[in-house]
Parts: C-alpha cells; structure tokens; sequence
C-alpha cells in the first residue's frame, strides 16, 4: 500500500507563483486514483456523436491547422444560445482557466473584486497581472450584493460565479442586483461553467438573457464541464462586441485545436446527451444525500443545486480524509483547504454513476 507523503509528491500549484490548487487526478500522483471525484465533469462523459465525429474527422483534422477564428463553433454556439445572438457576440478559448486570464489581461488596470470561497483561477490571473484584490466574505455561502455594490467604487472588475464553485448553489437573483448596481464603468464576469447541469433551467437563471441591456457584462461558460470535453479543453465567452474585439486582440492565434471544435460542433448537435446528464445529476445526488445522512456520522452533505456538493466533516481534517480514502481506495475527492476561507472542514463531491457514488459512500463509512 502507498504511504501518504506519495500522494502530495504531484501535488498541484507546489512550487507555482500562484494561489491554491485545482483538483483531477494531476493533483496527486496519478497512480493512486482509480475514481476521480474532484473534478466535476459531466458523470456521463462524451456522447456518441462526438465519439463518432472524432474518429471520422481525426485523420484530416490533425494534419490541418483549424480556424484560428472558430467561425463555425461560434455558429453552433449561437444556435445553441437561441438569444438573438450572432456569433459576433462570442469568443472561444483552450477552455474557461485561458479565458479568465484573457479577462484580466484585457480589462484589469489596477483593482478587481472576488466573493470567496469561490474558483480560485480569479486569483491566480488578477495576481498574475499585477492586480490588488478586494476579498467579500459570502454570507452563510451566499452573495451579499448591499457589500458588493457599496465596495465597487474604482473596482476594474468583479467575479461572481453562478452556481458558486466550490458552494454549489445558484444566487441569480442577488447577480442581477450587483449588475444593476455597480457601475458601467467596472466589468462583471459571471462564470456560468456549471449552470446547464444544475437542477434549473439554465435560460431562467443566466445572465445571458440580459446581456444586450449592460454593455460591461461578460458571461464566461465552459463546453469542458457540461459536454464532457475536458482533455479537449473549450470555453466561451459572451459580451457585447466592441468587449470581443479587445478579448480577442490578446488571444494568440489556434488557441482551440481543430479537434476541440470539431467535438464541439458535434456536441452542440446532441443535446439531448445534456438532457440525460442533469437528469442523472440530480437523482444522484439526492440519492448520496440520503445516503450519507443515513449511513455516516461525521460527513454531512450541502446543500446544492450543480453537478457536486460540499460535505461538512465533523471533528475530522479534509486533507487527511482525502489522503485516507485515496491510498485505501483510490478514490479521489477534492481537499476545500486551498479555498480561501473554507479551513479543513470540507470537501468536495462531484456527482458520478450510480456504481461510483457506492464506492464513495463506502469508504466515507470506513473512514466515519
């Protein structure tokens, strides 16, 4: 069996000139993870479609440089949207993590603003950049747009992340009064990565719908999370124009590789796919709610409305929970202690099959 000091030997972010950590098996040593629960990717992977495009495209596609303007993923991406928007009103990029950085580098002079615990990438590219940050305490794990708006004077941007990551909860409401608050002259990046496989209609709760009424709102979403192209690496972002023309001026050329839009054209054709992935987000994780109620002492589970959950531990330390079940299962869950302001009593869970939500809810009762 592994000792424990082998699994931070890849630990990720050490030795790095930024912030915290992200989880996936590279965070570890690899070796040791048979079931990885840190990232939260669609459970259901690539659909078919895109399988299938892959394989007949793979020959032609990697002997040819791909678009380096994405026209045709920006297309399907447009049809997909169904807001009255052109593809004009998009760019593409080697995933969200390239684009947040582009976002700094593009928009952030001197000072921008981050609600924490949240994704720590904001942090990583505001001081990469040389930028100062206003940390806002979340209250209770939910925004408080009165503090929000009352500290964004002479603010370059904020981040708000909807649902909340690590938290799992949706605060549209209290995004929309920060917009309408804050002023025009400050950019507001509203990360919706996660919000296709949360419980809601994502077309009710996102900030897509008012995106044409504020010219400083930029809507950051990721194809890697909700159509399972993680190794392919796609985001996007959506924003008013002349916003695009200055995010795209800092992008180099063939940032997103042909076969990553190729895969995502094809995924943006089965939605159905997408469909069948939040169903079986949300009977998953209703069912390990249940179960980790009933079967264990010490994890609880919050509540959330995405594709993973916090677990509240009790009288136990998140980083040894993890180590503990990683080299006596193999099972990987995400250590919250490199989340600003989240200490060493949470963890986090994505939601995965039926048969690899039973393997973690044995070794959460072996470790109880």
């Amino acid at each position: 069996m592994p000792k424990v000091n082998d699994i931070v030997s890849r630990e990720a972010g050490k030795g790095r000139p930024y912030t915290c950590a992200h989880g996936g098996p590279y965070s570890v040593n690899p070796d040791l993870v048979k079931v990885d629960f840190s990232s939260n990717v669609n459970p259901l992977g690539i659909s078919k479609i895109v399988f299938e495009s892959i394989l007949q495209n793979a020959l032609s596609v990697s002997s040819t440089y791909p678009d380096t303007r994405c026209r045709a993923l920006k297309e399907s991406l447009s049809e997909y949207l169904d807001n009255d928007l052109d593809y004009e009103w998009i760019t593409v990029g080697n995933g969200a993590s390239e684009l947040i950085h582009s976002f700094v580098q593009t928009f952030v002079r001197k000072k921008v603003m981050i609600p924490v615990p949240t994704f720590c990438e904001y942090e990583n590219a505001s001081k990469r950049f040389g930028a100062n940050i206003v940390f806002i305490p979340l209250k209770k794990f939910t925004l408080d747009p009165d503090s929000i708006i009352e500290k964004s004077k002479n603010i370059d941007a904020i981040f708000l992340c909807n649902p909340n990551n690590p938290t799992g909860l949706m605060c549209s409401k209290s995004i929309q009064r920060i917009i309408e608050g804050v002023d025009n002259s400050t950019k507001i990046l509203v990360d919706e990565c996660f919000i296709e496989l949360s419980d809601y209609k994502s077309e009710n709760y996102s900030m897509i719908s008012r995106i044409k009424e504020f010219s400083n709102l930029i809507i950051l979403r990721s194809m890697t999370k909700s159509f399972g192209l993680a190794g392919l690496r796609i985001g996007y972002i959506i924003c008013n124009p002349k916003l695009i023309e200055r995010l795209t001026y800092n992008q180099i050329p063939w940032n997103v590789n042909g076969m990553a839009q190729i895969a995502g054209i094809a995924a943006l054709k089965d939605l159905n796919h997408l469909t069948k992935s939040r169903a079986l987000i949300k009977k998953e994780r209703n069912f390990m709610f249940q179960m980790i109620n009933l079967k264990t002492q010490s994890f609880v589970p919050c509540q959330s409305v995405a594709n993973y959950y916090l677990v509240h531990l009790r009288n136990k330390n998140s980083t040894k929970i993890r180590d503990s079940i990683l080299v006596r299962y193999g099972i990987l869950v995400r250590d919250c202690s490199s989340f600003f302001g989240m200490g060493v009593k949470y963890i986090r869970v994505a939601v995965r099959t039926r048969k690899e939500n039973l393997l973690l809810l044995n070794s959460l009762e072996s470790v109880d």
